[in-house]
């Protein structure tokens, strides 16, 4: 297995600079999970329990997680297909054309810098919660968290990548270990806890699309493909990371239910830190303030690392300018993770200022809905126009694939036409801002890619070495 990654000689004939391949499965699976288990999670069990009958909402978990198991075998389909970091981009361009998967993949990025922001608004609420001080403050605390995050980054994928590990898995401990004591230790009966449906059946549907967002943007773990050390990887973490998060998201959503009421937690940024003081008082909530702290560097971290190397592929095939594919001494794309980090604190300020997280929560749960039914209908589509051999061939992929664009159209639509506020309500406002998302896409794709492709052609053109004209050619004398 060769170290490194390349796409291909430069038009002098140079050998340009590629992704080191490093990547092994527990940092695959460290990255799937710490994309999806922020602290925005936490609030997610909310929302499940808000339709979920007594301490149920871990069922919702439960049942989330197999759909979260097709979303893995159709990726870990794809991602075989096209092992590399555009490799959504690729597929869907053979199964949709050029433009429409260009305007999809570019909105579906956003998703990263909308769950760092939300993310960013949280972890500062709850800092707020416990020391107090003004919103300025926690802003700062959070652009240092950022920061760090990004300089992980930048020192090469090694780094990014055991920070991650270690970062990861020490959030899921510390949950799963504070939840069982709460489970155990807080006393009371538990009410219902294998009624999912007992509000009725659209209340239960409701809490298992709640559920599913406890997974969304594990899947991103495969823009990693090209730093794999074997092909192998990235499938393992797609796989491994819904039942990691199905066992931490499980059992803290039963503890939530059992040791904090609804009506407490409801409304509230932080239940984690809700759930650590009924469980141990100051120190459980001094306890969870840690671990949400920890999930910032976790979130910030695998974000960085996923979306800036889907700009370094994007600006390598063109479609971005080119000094998003120059990598630093650490075989980084440094830019792509600085300007990353950039737009993450910048839309993290006008969260601060405005108070709109639900929004983005909104807005990033259809993203990945949508990006969710796109996929199962390239896997339809490409097991008919792709004849080469998969690594990876998911069981009944078909039939599967007709479920998960079923369901997670349903999904799509609940979340993009709901109250962010109130999701029992309906609002035009979700739907509209990613129609707004998709329209700078799309005229992004129709006026810049263009140009910046005909640059790269003209480039190239200058850069080719010419023949020189042969001697003795016509109207040699010769001898």
């Amino acid at each position: 297995m060769s170290s490194a990654t390349s796409s291909g000689p430069t038009p002098d004939g140079r050998a340009p600079a590629a992704l080191r391949r490093a990547v092994g499965i527990p940092t695959a699976l460290a990255t799937s999970v710490g994309l999806a288990f922020a602290a925005i999670d936490y609030l997610g069990v909310v929302s499940i329990a808000a339709f979920a009958a007594g301490d149920s909402a871990w069922l919702a978990v439960v049942v989330a997680a197999f759909l979260a198991f097709i979303v893995a075998g159709v990726f870990g389909e794809l991602n075989g297909l096209f092992p590399t970091a555009a490799g959504i981009r690729l597929y869907l361009a053979r199964a949709a054309g050029e433009r429409l998967s260009m305007t999809v993949t570019f909105a579906y990025m956003f998703t990263v810098i909308l769950v760092i922001a939300a993310d960013a608004f949280l972890i500062a609420e709850a800092l707020r919660h416990v020391i107090g001080g003004p919103a300025v403050l926690a802003y700062l605390w959070i652009a240092l968290l950022v920061g760090a995050a990004a300089g992980s980054n930048l020192a090469g994928i090694k780094l990014a990548g055991s920070v991650q590990s270690a970062v990861t898995y020490l959030v899921l401990v510390s949950t799963t270990a504070l939840s069982l004591v709460a489970i155990f230790h807080v006393g009371g009966a538990f009410r219902t806890p294998f009624s999912l449906f007992g509000r009725g059946g659209i209340h239960g549907i409701q809490a298992i699309s709640f559920g599913v967002f406890l997974y969304a943007a594990f899947e991103w773990v495969t823009t990693t493909a090209e730093e794999a050390r074997t092909p192998g990887v990235i499938t393992s973490g797609l796989f491994l990371a819904p039942l990691v998060i199905l066992a931490t998201g499980g059992i803290f959503a039963f503890a939530l239910g059992h040791a904090v009421p609804y009506a407490q937690a409801h409304g509230s940024p932080y239940p984690q830190l809700l759930l650590g003081q009924a469980t141990l008082g100051t120190v459980g909530e001094l306890w969870m303030l840690a671990v949400t702290l920890l999930t910032a560097i976790n979130t910030f971290n695998g974000g960085f690392l996923v979306a800036s190397r889907f700009i370094y592929a994007a600006a390598r095939e063109r479609t971005l300018p080119r000094p998003f594919a120059r990598l630093n001494m650490r075989a980084v794309p440094w830019l792509a993770v600085v300007a990353l980090a950039a737009a993450s604190l910048v839309v993290a300020a006008i969260v601060f200022a405005t108070g709109e997280w639900l929004l983005l929560v909104a807005v990033g749960a259809t993203i990945e809905a949508a990006v969710y039914v796109v996929a199962c209908w390239c896997l339809i589509r490409l097991r008919s126009r792709e004849t080469r051999p998969r690594p990876m061939r998911l069981a009944f992929g078909k039939p599967l694939a007709v479920v998960g664009m079923a369901v997670f159209g349903v999904l799509a639509l609940a979340s993009g036409f709901s109250d962010p506020r109130d999701p029992s309500k309906f609002s035009l406002l979700p739907a509209a801002v990613l129609a707004a998302v998709l329209a700078l896409t799309a005229a992004y794709v129709h006026l810049a890619v263009p140009r910046l492709r005909s640059a790269a052609a003209q480039r190239e053109q200058v850069a080719r070495p010419r023949r020189r004209p042969e001697r003795g050619g016509s109207g040699a004398t010769g001898v």
